[in-house]
């Protein structure tokens, strides 16, 4: 689901989509141009987050999303939380998280995700519904190619070079500027250009913009991220359905009712 890798990308250098979809192989496109020349200033801090990021193993963070649609001139705003676990090691290591977003001032979920590392569960509270998606099954020791996933779960950041046109648009004493632009078609659905802005003291994300096709922007804001958090691996596990709700597969065939995948079995 490319949506949530968004989301969960939000956690390194990359952009976010609102859009809930189903998951997609990576697409049969022509390779991408070749890298641009290099730019000492922007090497070095990719290769500071690219450092700072091998060294996550969990992490929480409190956010809000800004999301602002000019053709009906409406503005959404929603603030909640997000959660990330690195499970397992070697070519078994499953990257496990957690989002859940409440409309401003209203006590109930808007937007719930959770990966399991092996499938991604959202929320549908309009229509009781949870969701649930099959990952992208990854080549042996690299991780799902699904856009911006792998940026955040492991792209390097010379294969990030390769697929997003990187600049470094101003810098401070507290921050980095990033802006971002899309190389390849698939890329360009998403988003046309991104702005992120790093905190200078641990290359972890502080602000992340991006604007779509449409002229839409989203805005995350992220004030309070804490890397190290004591987190329990049962909150990734696979959720069962409320009194009144049901679960249903979510793939593009249409939502058909049946059992959902069994949750992993505990340590891994």
């Amino acid at each position: 689901m490319r949506s949530f890798g968004y989301i969960l990308a939000a956690f390194g250098v990359t952009t976010l989509a609102a859009s809930a979809q189903p998951p997609q192989q990576p697409p049969q496109t022509p390779a991408a141009p070749a890298a641009p020349a290099a730019d000492p200033k922007l090497d070095e801090h990719l290769d500071k987050w690219e450092a700072a990021m091998k060294k996550v193993e969990t992490l929480g963070a409190q956010l809000t999303r800004v999301d602002k649609d000019p053709t009906y001139d409406q503005v959404q705003k929603l603030t909640g939380v997000a959660y990330y676990m690195k499970a397992g090691t070697g070519a078994a290591i499953q990257n496990l998280a957690l989002l859940d977003l409440k409309l401003d001032g209203h006590k109930e979920s808007k937007e719930k995700y959770i990966c399991t590392g092996t499938y991604i569960y959202t929320y549908a509270p309009d229509q009781k519904e949870i969701r649930y998606y099959e990952l992208p099954k990854p080549k042996p020791g690299q991780v799902a190619d699904d856009s911006l996933m792998s940026l955040m779960f492991g792209m390097k950041a010379v294969e990030a070079k390769r697929r997003y046109d990187l600049k470094v648009a101003k810098e401070d004493a507290n921050f980095i500027y990033v802006d971002i632009a899309p190389r390849l078609a698939a890329d360009k659905s998403d988003f046309v250009k991104a702005r992120l802005i790093l905190n200078r003291s641990n290359y972890l994300p502080r602000q992340l913009w991006f604007e779509h096709a449409n002229k839409s922007e989203v805005l995350w804001d992220i004030p309070n991220l804490q890397v190290g958090m004591d987190l329990n691996r049962k909150a990734f596990d696979a959720p069962q359905a409320p009194p009144g709700w049901r679960m249903v597969s979510g793939d593009k065939r249409g939502p058909t009712v049946r059992q959902a995948p069994p949750a992993p079995p505990p340590g891994r």
